[in-house]
């Protein structure tokens, strides 16, 4: 009965499409797409880097990482802080990512003495690495 239906078809010139190839090649995109992406953590303050002759690009992942913009703001691993809070946050997230190392993004216009106070609550605060993240120079 199937051979009958299937030469009625043939004789009428409809024929049945295998979409299954398809679908196939289409959930493999999607799972390269997927797993390929980069997300990009948004920051609340915009920070301008300043530039270093011996540039040395520092990986960020599961680091402590302090924002200072130039009006002395400062953002840890992605939440605005006040000065006096920032030694508490950092023994939080010390333990949370369990890094001991500090990466401090300020920016070029901001004030030498809020990165200074910056380093020194962050070295009473048990972190045993301290790294500033420069930008390399664009000739």
């Amino acid at each position: 009965m199937a051979k009958r239906r299937q030469s009625l078809a043939e004789k009428a010139g409809e024929f049945e499409l295998n979409l299954t190839p398809m679908i196939d090649a289409v959930f493999l995109l999607l799972i390269f797409f997927m797993t390929t992406t980069v997300f990009v953590k948004a920051t609340q303050l915009k920070i301008e880097l300043p530039d270093s002759a011996h540039y040395d690009q520092l990986k960020a992942e599961k680091k402590l990482n302090l924002r200072i913009s130039s009006e002395g703001q400062l953002e840890i691993n992605g939440q605005l802080v006040a000065m006096g809070q920032l030694a508490g946050w950092l023994e939080r997230e010390k333990v949370r990512t369990g890094s001991s190392t500090l990466i401090i993004t300020a920016d070029a216009d901001a004030a030498h003495g809020h990165i200074i106070d910056a380093m020194e609550t962050a070295t009473m605060a048990g972190v045993e690495q301290i790294d500033v993240e420069t930008e390399e120079p664009t000739n």
